[in-house]
């Protein structure tokens, strides 16, 4: 131990010999780790951070999915529920949630409300302790019952209540409802939705009169998230198995609507942001982290070619050390400790770059009425991640130059008088391949970013079905402040009669959802006469609510037939515009005005087709070609609707008066997610995913790129400083400042060539299986390629050129003194 102190303080004064030596090695490390440590923080937010529950990892997303289903994956019945309570022995309790968006009012005061209906054993299946209060118990929230309950989100309460201990026993409104506060969830827990901080709870059985209706004993209503604690010892292949057993069992008792549906058992972690049978998400987070790896095993190798230059110049200290006694471990240990030193000063300050890039990304998180989020803050795991990757590089970049200083012949170089590099073309060598990988390296980064820019590109300029320039969007839901149906109609009619006076306005219209908004609706749907498939449960189609003027605000191509009309009310018969994937996967090679399908059974009500829309992006910016349609609002009635306005003006420039429109006609009543269509398309289901992935990438190629640079620059200058008495010596005997430029130009830009080449081949090999996580560009891109080479080559060609002028501006008599 005294040795090893012996070591660590000779490392501080021999580090502290070079400052500026040492500076840049702590620098490029921390970049390489901060880059590391900034994926890591996101991979860790997004998949690694279990819930703040009891024993997180027994805790199970129950997926059900149906063959042939164009969405993947649905929910289930609260009938199926209670059959897999009673049936699926791998679980010690099964529960379930379902997420809404409302009004809680307070003290007279109204506030936008995202809650959540839960079963009463959710609280109890998680095995959470309240904060404040009581959270439900298990025999509450069950059919037959009514508990008009509410438990606060932590945050909620925080935020709207000021933490006031007494919010406890008050009563409040929830959509119109009368409700007792009972308690308040703990901290840190936001819900089981991924990213969904949710405001509230309240019991299942607090769901409004017509939604219950159907909700107990239909088993083909299928709205419930379904969780489950799996039993202590029980594996999650032994549960696999029991619920395949119970799911058939179920299929043969209810062939009608359990039969060809299957259920997965999926991890907490596994299934964000959902269960998707192919979830691309961690896949995603691979392709990243093994980008930050590429960044920081470019750091190494820049520290590493330092270091090697570093150990030359130290030749003669090391031989008179071992001549004086130190054997070669001893030497080893020397330079290690030195290099671990190094690597723990990179890792401090690239586990302050990491934490802070990684935290930013949440100021870049979509804002809107949905309270939205994730924790990208610092644990225990990237701690040990930072360190972890620290050490590792501390030893890699410490250890080749390490055992060369442990091999130094002491009689040559003693009797060399520390002239020249006494290593031989071998150093020289092993410089030169760190400088090609690098370069291939830097490549494969400026490549990989290239793709994500181009993609990023190509999604925001994609033709998606409707026009997303010079739109204005204004949530509301007049539930929020007590309306009835009747007064909430009477409100919108009056809403869009003076949005529409107001100058500059080209029209305006009102629907439920926005395209690729975080609001959806959908439900099974049975084609008259096509009887569902024995077997297989009807598929499920998103749709929308819009009002007569829609298509002309989104301007959505109608292909054929005709939009909605003011007379299609709930006293006409049921009206839909279907999209073309719609109307050729149900009505192939027909004309699909005047088919008919029900969202009911296949019974009916029948809904009847009266026009033919293009298709459009209104799910998932990712999505093509998915069945689509319209209904009217006024035969689909929402409280919940979005204000959507064309202008001819700035569509900002509008948001005062849209906002004083609503208060002259309700000053109580909330405006919400006011934002034109492009900030909304910026959504976490638009080019959220492309912008952050965007962002990234092209973070870590610059960083690529910058210490690609540094590392041919750094081995061309030293390659040219061992060779000055040579160049002296070709300058005297005739060689032309050209001839010299020529010479030292000639090795750095071999370097940069073989280093291209090679990374166009890595790149090619990795950017094939990036397929599915691109849009609107080849993997193989030919512009990206060759715009990425182009800018590395030039980038290359400045590092070499700048050493090598340099070089050719010696004076030959300084240059024939050198040693």
């Amino acid at each position: 131990m005294a040795t090893l102190w012996q070591d660590v303080r000779y490392a501080f004064r021999m580090l502290g010999k070079s400052p500026m030596l040492t500076i840049i090695v702590i620098l490029t490390l921390a970049l390489g780790i901060g880059a590391n440590t900034a994926i890591f923080g996101l991979v860790n937010g997004l998949l690694l951070r279990p819930l703040p529950v009891k024993s997180p990892d027994q805790i199970m997303v129950l997926a059900a999915q149906v063959q042939g289903d164009t969405l993947g994956i649905f929910t289930f019945s609260y009938s199926e529920l209670v059959d897999l309570r009673k049936q699926a022995d791998a679980f010690s309790d099964v529960f379930a949630s379902q997420i809404t968006l409302g009004g809680l009012s307070y003290s007279g005061k109204a506030n936008q409300f995202v809650y959540g209906y839960v079963t009463g054993n959710y609280f109890s299946g998680l095995g959470l302790q309240p904060a404040l209060g009581r959270l439900f118990l298990p025999a509450e929230g069950e059919a037959g019952g009514k508990d008009p309950y509410i438990v606060l989100g932590y945050d909620f309460w925080q935020k709207k209540f000021g933490g006031d201990p007494g919010v406890v026993g008050k009563q409040a409104l929830i959509d119109g409802q009368e409700a007792t506060i009972v308690g308040v969830t703990p901290k840190g827990f936001q819900g089981t939705n991924f990213a969904l901080n949710l405001d509230g709870y309240v019991p299942l059985n607090m769901l409004p009169a017509q939604d219950a209706a159907t909700m107990w004993s239909d088993r083909s209503n299928r709205s419930l998230v379904v969780l489950g604690r799996l039993k202590p010892g029980v594996t999650l292949k032994q549960a696999q198995s029991s619920m395949n057993v119970v799911m058939a069992r179920l299929a043969e008792q209810y062939p009608a609507t359990d039969k060809g549906i299957s259920v997965h058992i999926v991890p907490e972690r596994l299934a964000r942001p959902q269960p998707f049978p192919n979830n691309i998400v961690p896949f995603i987070a691979g392709v990243f982290l093994a980008l930050a790896g590429l960044v920081l095993l470019l750091a190494c190798m820049n520290v590493a070619n330092i270091l090697l230059v570093r150990a030359t110049m130290r030749q003669r200290e090391m031989a008179i050390r071992a001549a004086m006694g130190a054997n070669r471990w001893r030497l080893i240990r020397q330079m290690l400790t030195e290099s671990i030193l190094l690597a723990l000063f990179g890792g401090v300050g690239g586990l302050t770059l990491g934490v802070w890039a990684s935290s930013a990304v949440v100021s870049i998180l979509p804002a809107g009425r949905i309270p939205i989020r994730v924790d990208f803050g610092f644990d225990w795991r990237v701690f040990a991640y930072a360190m972890a990757a620290a050490l590792f590089t501390g030893a890699v970049v410490g250890l080749w130059p390490a055992v060369r200083a442990g091999r130094t012949d002491v009689n040559s170089v003693l009797q060399s008088g520390g002239r020249g590099d006494t290593a031989g073309v071998s150093r020289h060598r092993l410089r030169s391949v760190l400088v090609v990988a690098q370069v291939a390296g830097s490549l494969v980064l400026l490549i990989v970013a290239g793709l994500f820019v181009r993609s990023l590109i190509r999604a925001q300029h994609a033709y998606m079905g409707f026009d997303a320039n010079q739109v204005l969007n204004l949530t509301l839901d007049p539930r929020e402040v007590g309306y009835d149906d009747a007064r909430t109609k009477t409100f919108y009619h009056d809403l869009e009669a003076r949005v529409r006076t107001l100058p500059g306005v080209q029209s305006a219209s009102l629907a439920f959802s926005v395209p690729m908004g975080a609001v959806q609706d959908g439900g099974s749907v049975y084609i008259e006469g096509q009887p569902p498939t024995p077997g297989q449960p009807p598929p499920v189609v998103i749709y929308n609510h819009v009002d007569e003027p829609y298509f002309d605000t989104m301007r959505v191509p109608l292909l054929r037939g005709r939009v909605f009309r003011e007379n299609d009310n709930d006293k006409a018969p049921l009206v839909a515009v279907v999209n073309q994937t719609m109307a050729q996967q149900f009505w192939p090679n027909q004309d699909p005005i005047g088919k008919r399908f029900s969202l009911k059974s296949a019974t009916g009500p029948f809904v009847e087709v009266v026009g033919l829309a293009a298709d459009g992006k209104y799910i998932f910016i990712g999505w093509d070609k998915k069945p689509y349609f319209f209904v009217p609002l006024a035969q689909n009635f929402s409280a919940y609707r979005t204000l959507q306005v064309r202008s001819s003006v700035p569509p900002e420039s509008m948001i005062a008066q849209m906002q004083n429109e609503v208060r002259a006609l309700d000053p109580n009543m909330p405006v919400s997610d006011v934002q034109t269509m492009r900030q909304s398309l910026a959504g976490g289901n638009g080019f959220f995913i492309f912008q952050v992935g965007a962002i990234l990438a092209a973070s870590m190629g610059l960083l690529g790129l910058t210490l690609a640079v540094v590392g041919v620059y750094g081995v061309v200058s030293f390659a040219a400083s061992q060779r000055t008495r040579e160049i002296g010596i070709r300058m005297a005997l005739g060689a032309g400042r050209p001839d010299i430029l020529r010479l030292v130009l000639q090795q750095g830009l071999a370097l940069v060539i073989v280093g291209v080449l090679c990374g166009m081949v890595l790149a090619w090999a990795l950017t094939r299986s990036m397929a599915t996580i691109l849009v609107g560009v080849s993997p193989t891109d030919a512009l990206t390629y060759a715009t990425a080479t182009l800018l590395l080559a030039a980038v290359g060609f400045w590092a070499c050129y700048a050493p090598a002028r340099r070089a050719m501006q010696l004076d030959p008599m300084v240059a024939l003194r050198y040693e």
